[in-house]
């Protein structure tokens, strides 16, 4: 088969389109034939070697897959050879050919398209997880959402609005503001126009929101834990920016503030997500496809950050 791999990290020249062997699957794995893959930062990261990712012999790129079932484990009895499947890979899902647990994945709704599919996984299992698993979202909560532009910023804002919370975004230009509050939010703001804590204060009455959701990193901690209200929930999934901030004790402890860490689990939360999806509540944002053909191209659309929801590629 052929895959979108790595063997020497760095720069977007050090991308392979060739020939791998293919995955031999387990008992309760699901060898899918792969029509679509979305990019996550990730893949940018694992691509060049920074963030703590570090690779040995051929790395296999991307999380996210849509195809068809092409062969199942002998333990697996949920999907059978030529169902259309949706998921989160092992080992890699830029490929011709990858492998899943059947607990990772979930049928492809009709209707949907390979592109649509493969850019649902990752970001509203780990939006969900962040937002109902673990900062308890309810009814009425205000929600600031960092970087509503980006493919985990418009699942959250999708997830809270449907729960009834008013979500306050921040993105970086005023397109991708509009863009987001086109999407469900209720407030945007340019971050490099505005004080973006200063204006929560001003559009929460001076009392901040009750939950932060985060994926930038260093850049932007002391703002986001300026932005909480009291008994306020900050719950980050990323680290882009740099991962060790200072923390005031302090106002951790006489604010009753509560930081959560989190990773996505699609085994628990894709099923709902989808639920959810089949019935029209969330759709998947696409920015732009790409064939795998021109990756770099893919990969550096994501460096620069000039889009507004998933990058996708096809195969």
């Amino acid at each position: 088969m052929k895959a979108l791999y790595v063997i020497e990290q760095g720069g977007l020249d050090k991308l392979i389109w060739g020939e791998l062997e293919t995955p031999a699957i387990k008992a309760d794995e699901v060898l899918v034939r792969v029509k679509a893959c979305a990019m996550n930062r990730r893949d940018v990261f694992g691509r060049e070697g920074s963030h703590g990712m570090r690779a040995q012999g051929a790395y296999i790129l991307g999380l996210d897959l849509a195809g068809d079932v092409e062969a199942v484990g002998a333990a697996v009895t949920r999907f059978k050879p030529g169902d259309r499947v949706l998921g989160v890979a092992i080992g890699g899902s830029h490929a011709e050919l990858a492998k899943a647990n059947q607990g990772d994945l979930q049928p492809i709704p009709d209707g949907m398209s390979y592109a649509e599919a493969a850019a649902i996984p990752t970001v509203y299992t780990t939006a969900w997880h962040m937002l109902v698993c673990r900062a308890g979202l309810k009814p009425g909560d205000d929600v600031l959402v960092m970087a509503g532009g980006s493919g985990v910023g418009t699942a959250a804002i999708q997830i809270a609005k449907a729960l009834s919370a008013r979500v306050i975004t921040t993105a970086g230009s005023d397109d991708k503001v509009a863009k987001a509050k086109a999407l469900g939010a209720d407030e945007g703001i340019n971050y490099n126009t505005e004080d973006f804590a200063e204006r929560v204060k001003q559009l929460t009455g001076g009392e901040g929101v009750d939950i932060v959701f985060e994926h930038i990193g260093v850049s932007v901690w002391e703002k986001c834990f300026a932005s909480l209200k009291r008994g306020g929930r900050f719950i980050p999934c990323g680290v882009t920016t740099g991962h060790k901030v200072q923390l005031h004790l302090g106002r951790l402890m006489t604010r009753d503030l509560s930081i959560m860490g989190t990773m996505m689990n699609p085994r628990e939360d894709l099923a709902p997500v989808m639920k959810l999806i089949s019935r029209g509540v969330f759709r998947p944002v696409i920015h732009a496809t790409f064939p795998i053909s021109k990756a770099a191209e893919a990969h550096k659309v994501m460096e620069e950050g000039n889009f507004f929801g998933k990058i996708v590629l096809t195969i």
